[in-house]
C-alpha cells in the first residue's frame, strides 16, 4: 500500500511539471514574464563634508566605518568635484544635472517676507522625473532651493532642517538634528509599498556653526583646534546614521534592490587662503568631496574610481543606473558605464563656477577649469592661477607665469571655451579673453 502511494505521488509531481511546462512553453515561464521591480534609490547628501574626511580616503584621523563599508560593497569615486562651491548652486546642479548658472541657482536661496528667491520652475529635478515613473519619493532634512517639487513626503524641520547648533526643541526634547531626521526617514522607508522609492535624505552637519553631542569628541582630543576637532565629531556622527539607514534597507529586504549614494554639497576649507571663509573657492578643500554608489549585481565591489566626476552628473548617471531615460538638454554626463566598470573612461574635463562671497564686488567672480593634472582659475578680480594638481595636491605653488603658453593651458582654455557655448555661460568668455591678450 505504501509503495502504490509513493508511486502515485511521484506520478502526480510528474504531471504537475508537465502541466507547468506546457504553460511555459504555451504562454512563456510565469516567472521569465514577471517584469523585474524597479530598483530604489537612497540618496544620502552631507553639508560640507570634507573629500578626505571619509576613512576610505586615507586620512587616519577619519573614523568612519559604515561610509568605508559603503565604499567597500561599492564603488568610491576619488576626484569628484562640485559645481559650484557652496550650498544652494551645488545642490541644484546635483537634482537638475545642470550646472548654476544653467539652472537659475547661482548663490544661496533665501526666503525673505516678501517671497523667495528659489530654484526655478523651469528647472526640472529629478524627483519630478522619477514620480511620474512610480517613485514614492521623499525627503528630509535641509533642502534650500525654496520651491518644493515631486517629493510627497517633506516634512517641515526648523530652519529648513539647520536648527539651532543643529538641535531641534527646547529643553528636555532638545534632539540633535540628524537623529530626528534619520528617524523620519528610515520610517517613510518602512511604509508598506509596491512601488520603488526615492528617499533623499539631506544632513546639515558638519556643517558650522561646530556642535555634536560631547560623547563624539573623546576620539578627537589629539587634534587640538576645538573647530577641527568638533568637525570631525560631526562627520562620525553623520557615519552613525548612514549605518542605520543601510541597516533599515537591510532589516526591510530591500539592500539588494537599492541604489545608495553619499555625496556632500561641497568640501571645508580649515586653513583661510584670500578668501576668508570655508567655502568658495576652486581649491579642492572646498570644492571637492567624497562620493560614493553602492548596487549590488550592477557596481561592482570595491571598485576605486580616479577619474573626474563633477556634482552635475549624478542626475543623468542614477537616472541610467535605475533603468529611467535621461532626458535630452542635461549638462551633465551619463557615467553609468562608469560606476558599473564597464570602462574606466570618464570626464576629460571638469568645470567649477565661483562666487567668492555675494556682495563683495570686489572678490569678483571665477570660473575653474581641471583635467587629470592641471587646475586653472580665472578670476574678474584677481590673477590666473594654475596648479599642478600631481606634484602639489596642496595648490601651494602657483604655476601660471611659467606654463601660460604651454600647449597643457591652451588645451585647459580650449575646453573652458567649449564648456560655456555649450552651457551658455557668458563669463568664461569674458575672462578667458582678459587673460588672452
Amino acid at each position: 500500500m505504501a509503495r502504490t502511494v509513493i508511486i502515485s505521488a511521484i506520478a502526480f509531481g510528474l504531471a504537475s511539471l508537465a502541466g507547468r511546462a506546457l504553460v511555459a512553453a504555451g504562454n512563456g515561464s510565469v516567472n521569465a514574464s514577471r517584469p523585474k521591480p524597479a530598483p530604489s534609490i537612497l540618496f544620502i547628501l552631507s553639508d560640507q563634508y570634507r573629500r578626505d574626511c571619509v576613512g576610505i580616503s586615507g586620512n587616519p584621523k577619519s573614523h568612519t566605518p559604515n561610509l568605508d563599508r559603503l565604499a567597500r560593497e561599492g564603488a568610491w569615486f576619488d576626484r569628484t568635484y562640485t559645481a559650484q562651491p557652496v550650498c544652494s548652486p551645488n545642490r541644484a546642479a546635483i537634482v537638475t544635472g545642470l550646472y548654476p548658472h544653467s539652472a537659475g541657482v547661482q548663490e544661496n536661496c533665501t526666503e525673505t517676507k516678501t517671497g523667495a528667491k528659489e530654484l526655478p520652475g523651469t528647472s526640472r529635478t529629478m524627483s519630478e522625473m522619477l514620480a511620474p515613473a512610480g517613485y514614492d519619493c521623499g525627503y528630509f532634512g535641509k533642502w534650500h532651493l525654496g520651491r518644493r517639487d515631486a517629493f510627497k513626503t517633506f516634512p517641515e524641520y526648523p530652519k529648513d532642517g539647520r536648527g539651532s547648533d543643529h538641535y531641534f526643541g527646547e529643553g528636555r526634547e532638545r534632539r540633535y538634528g540628524v537623529d530626528v531626521i534619520t528617524e523620519d526617514a528610515i520610517a517613510f522607508l518602512k511604509r508598506g509599498r509596491t512601488q520603488p522609492f526615492y528617499v533623499y535624505v539631506s544632513f546639515y552637519p558638519p556643517h558650522p556653526p561646530f556642535s555634536v553631542p560631547e560623547k563624539y569628541l573623546d576620539r578627537y582630543k589629539n587634534i587640538a583646534d576645538r573647530d577641527q576637532r568638533t568637525y570631525y565629531a560631526m562627520c562620525e556622527k553623520i557615519d552613525e546614521k548612514v549605518g542605520e539607514l543601510l541597516e533599515a534597507l537591510e532589516d526591510l529586504g530591500v539592500a539588494d534592490s537599492t541604489l545608495v549614494v553619499f555625496t556632500s554639497d561641497h568640501g571645508h576649507s580649515f586653513i583661510y587662503r584670500w578668501n576668508h571663509h570655508y567655502k568658495r573657492l576652486c581649491y579642492d578643500t572646498a570644492s571637492r568631496v567624497p562620493l560614493i554608489m553602492r548596487m549590488p549585481g550592477v557596481i561592482p565591489k570595491g571598485r576605486r574610481v580616479d577619474v573626474l566626476f563633477s556634482s552635475v552628473d549624478l542626475t543623468p548617471t542614477i537616472l541610467d543606473l535605475l533603468g529611467q531615460p535621461v532626458p535630452s538638454g542635461l549638462q551633465g554626463l551619463d557615467l553609468a558605464a562608469l560606476a558599473r566598470g564597464d570602462t574606466d573612461k570618464g570626464r576629460d574635463h571638469a568645470f567649477i563656477e565661483n562666487v567668492p562671497f555675494t556682495g563683495n564686488p570686489d572678490k569678483g567672480e571665477e570660473r575653474c577649469v581641471l583635467d587629470g593634472r592641471y587646475k586653472l582659475i580665472l578670476s574678474s578680480r584677481r590673477p590666473p592661477e594654475l596648479y599642478d594638481l600631481r606634484d602639489d595636491p596642496d595648490e601651494v605653488a602657483n604655476r601660471w607665469g611659467e606654463l601660460k603658453s604651454s600647449p597643457a593651458v591652451r588645451r585647459l582654455i580650449s575646453q573652458l571655451q567649449a564648456w560655456a557655448e555649450k552651457s551658455h555661460d557668458t563669463l568664461a568668455p569674458e575672462l578667458i579673453a582678459a587673460t588672452i591678450p
